[in-house]
């Protein structure tokens, strides 16, 4: 477009008597040797500042057409530098709100929430609360999001991934822990495959819950980690990382140990109940005959 435009000076010849955009240099150029429209990379780079400033809308003014050679050949550089601008624009734009989709859907649920609680007449201190939540809620609403991803996993890449982010809460209940450190000790063979597809399937079955500041929760027969927060626990305060109800497997729920809880913050847990941890057991019979008295010993 530069060149485009000094191409103009070549269009009107300068023995026609005709104005012309270099004259607007005249006085600027008058104690100079070398003019601008007389030397070849003042004249580009002169092209080339008027071609930025059109491109973006600045128009300072100091240049513009002298005559109607000039004014179409602007009209048509106008055009094609507007709309590749806009363009451009739009590419930036694009790139730049698809940088990080789990923020931009964050901040639209934020506004639906607001939407709804002015529109229900939600007191402001049960508002304060929601916002609470959900701001605390980020990561987990990002996760569940994530879950569509691993479901369209192959299983065998699904169990591996399940696995990997549970590793380290499965870590804290010493008899499935016992599990993964056999497997990874046990030489290749039916005694590692058995125990890691074990583990595999135990991660798979495990589930994520969210409690919201002083709520209270806590049901029999779950096994309970917390990922996050602290947590009263009978006279017990749970903190990252701890682990109970592990007698969940028993079926006599009068010898269970009570598992209701105080949310003393936002928490983030993870669960495992008897009626998927028990399935995977009686899977795991004829190939493992020592899991369920361990599991019993265990508890």
């Amino acid at each position: 477009l530069a060149n485009f435009w000094a191409l103009t000076l070549v269009m009107v010849d300068e023995s026609d008597a005709m104005p012309r955009w270099t004259d607007a240099f005249a006085d600027r150029d008058k104690d100079l040797e070398a003019k601008t429209q007389d030397t070849p990379w003042k004249l580009y780079f002169t092209c080339f500042y008027f071609i930025c400033y059109t491109l973006t809308s600045v128009g300072y003014g100091d240049i513009g057409p002298a005559n109607i050679v000039e004014t179409v050949v602007l009209t048509v550089i106008v055009v094609v530098a507007g709309t590749a601008w806009a363009v451009v624009l739009a590419q930036v734009c694009g790139i730049v709100s698809n940088l990080d989709k789990g923020d931009a859907a964050f901040r639209q649920t934020m506004d639906e929430l607001n939407s709804m609680m002015k529109d229900r007449s939600i007191p402001v201190n049960l508002r304060q609360r929601l916002r609470s939540f959900f701001l605390s809620n980020k990561t987990t609403q990002k996760r569940a999001k994530q879950e569509g991803l691993i479901a369209s996993m192959s299983p065998g890449l699904r169990g591996e991934v399940v696995m990997t982010m549970n590793r380290r809460w499965i870590a804290n209940v010493s008899f499935l822990n016992q599990f993964m450190v056999e497997a990874s000790q046990a030489k290749i063979g039916h005694q590692r495959s058995t125990a890691s597809a074990f583990i595999l399937e135990v991660a798979e079955q495990m589930q994520h819950a969210v409690h919201a500041q002083s709520e209270i929760f806590g049901e029999r027969q779950e096994l309970y980690i917390l990922n996050c927060g602290l947590v009263s626990h009978g006279c017990r305060l749970r903190r990252l990382g701890s682990v109970w109800g592990i007698d969940f497997v028993l079926s006599d729920t009068s010898l269970i140990e009570s598992a209701q809880c105080f949310a003393l913050t936002y928490v983030e847990l993870t669960t495992l109940t008897r009626d998927r941890f028990l399935p995977i057991v009686e899977k795991y019979r004829n190939s493992c005959p020592e899991l369920r008295s361990r599991v019993r010993r265990f508890c």
